[in-house]
């Protein structure tokens, strides 16, 4: 955009130059070094459009949709898998959850090192609660792509800031606080669903527990507890 700021400052003042020169009088200069003004100002905008355009068109961006094996209208579904992540209670564990492929790929060179980490299935752990039906079940996701950039997540609130659009809302999960292994916070599909072939059975490993406000460095109100902290998946689409 700079490189296009210097090139119509260079052609308004070789025209207005060029009238002054070869022009009969101050007013019919003006009145053409001002419908140069417009017609550049014009061809400025229609550039600053077209370029807006095909920024849009061309801007692309990822996210991943927890408790869903599927995309939202919109976007395209890049791979399904199940949701994953380090054992609950290893005080060694790893923190952020993980879409795990189902269609794991190993290669021909196998090796027993000493020391591993490891790498658990996720469940609901929702027993008393909206979701009491999902408890203990396993966790599906899906990573998304979409035409359109800038994904945030928007917790507090299943609604998206301005100019943004909504990719899907549901409410904020974590670990729970007591357990050993630190985990993040991810948003939740407020319409989660269970992994293909789950079962009811607690074999615990990465877990999703529902989000709740605590009241004093946070201010109650406006938040409130007891209540189910939402939240919101959104992608910048002025």
């Amino acid at each position: 955009m700079p490189i296009i700021r210097l090139m119509l400052v260079f052609l308004v003042f070789k025209s207005v130059l060029t009238g002054v020169n070869g022009n009969n009088s101050n007013s019919e200069n003006d009145s053409k070094v001002l419908q140069m003004l417009t017609s550049l100002r014009n061809e400025f905008q229609d550039m600053k459009d077209k370029l807006e355009r095909l920024r849009s068109e061309t801007a692309t961006d990822t996210y991943i949709r927890w408790g869903r094996s599927s995309c939202p209208s919109g976007a395209t579904t890049v791979y399904d898998g199940f949701a994953a992540g380090s054992y609950h209670s290893h005080s060694g564990a790893a923190a952020n959850y993980i879409c795990l492929s189902k269609k794991p790929k190993f290669n021909s060179h196998y090796s027993n090192p000493p020391y591993v980490n490891y790498i658990y299935g996720a469940e609901y752990q929702t027993s008393g609660s909206i979701w009491n039906n999902l408890h203990n079940h396993d966790v599906p996701c899906a990573v998304c792509r979409i035409p359109r950039s800038s994904v945030i997540m928007v917790p507090g609130t299943d609604d998206c800031p301005e100019n943004f659009r909504v990719e899907y809302r549901g409410y904020l999960m974590s670990g729970y606080y007591r357990h050993a292994a630190a985990t993040e916070f991810v948003c939740v599909d407020g319409h989660s669903v269970t992994a293909p072939y789950s079962s009811k059975t607690n074999k615990d490993g990465k877990l999703f527990y529902f989000v709740r406000a605590k009241c004093g460095s946070l201010k109650c109100l406006p938040y409130e507890e007891g209540k189910q902290i939402t939240c919101a998946v959104c992608s910048y689409s002025p």
